[in-house]
């Protein structure tokens, strides 16, 4: 009995950890993209016009405008590293949780994305795995900046709650700016959510209404014990 109990445990560990593995294969896929996208190709660009008018003999006439614009290409340089820095290493969930890690996000989303965010969330600490609370803020990030800035939504609700032991993630576009235009699931395959949440033994539902716009439910296991998850 006592090995059966234990090859179970072993078993259910084996498979966290396959899980686990998975996530940061996607993870690093999805980095090593964001790199090629939003760096290897501005900078690429950045060279490219840099050598072109250090061949020329004088300087053009528009040389102002040209370090103007190269200037800005250097900052959105650095915004991009910042933000995959912080996909790396998210410290400020594992150094003050999952909530407050939100409240900066949506503190500092004005500034970065020029979106308007609120959070929602109770006072008390979520219970939540370390490594499921960091995903989830990522995912967060993702979901505003890729996809609802992109699509032109101006106002976010996010909102946090945990209710028999499920910890929900919802995701408002509260902004009357989309019109009829919805967010689609394609959006969310392309930063594979779906696939993430499942090695977390999560789901993500896409809802939409007239009253609440399109709506970004993400969901995940409130946190377990090591020894009430492998029993």
């Amino acid at each position: 009995m006592a090995y059966q109990i234990m090859n179970t445990s072993l078993t259910q560990t084996r498979a966290l950890l396959e899980r686990q593995q998975l996530l940061n294969q996607q993870q690093q896929k999805r980095l090593a993209r964001k790199i090629h996208d939003e760096i290897s190709q501005k900078m690429t660009l950045l060279a490219l016009q840099l050598s072109l008018t250090s061949s020329e003999s004088s300087p053009p006439e528009d040389w102002g405008k040209d370090c103007k614009a190269w200037a800005s290409l250097v900052m959105e340089l650095g915004q991009s590293l910042r933000e995959i820095t912080g996909e790396l290493q998210p410290r400020i969930v594992d150094e003050f949780g999952l909530t407050n890690a939100l409240r900066w996000f949506a503190q500092s989303s004005a500034k970065d994305i020029c979106c308007y965010c609120t959070v929602i969330a109770p006072d008390d600490n979520i219970s939540v795995e370390p490594f499921a609370a960091n995903e989830l803020f990522g995912m967060c990030r993702e979901i505003v900046s890729d996809i609802f800035v992109a699509a032109g939504v101006a106002r976010v609700e996010i909102e946090l709650a945990e209710t028999d032991g499920t910890v929900c993630l919802h995701l408002r576009a509260n902004d009357d700016a989309l019109g009829q235009q919805r967010i689609a699931e394609e959006a969310l395959e392309a930063i594979a959510i779906n696939e993430r949440l499942l090695c977390l033994d999560g789901m993500a539902e896409l809802s939409y209404s007239a009253d609440t716009g399109s709506v970004v439910t993400l969901s995940v296991p409130a946190h377990q014990s090591m020894a009430c998850a492998v029993c």
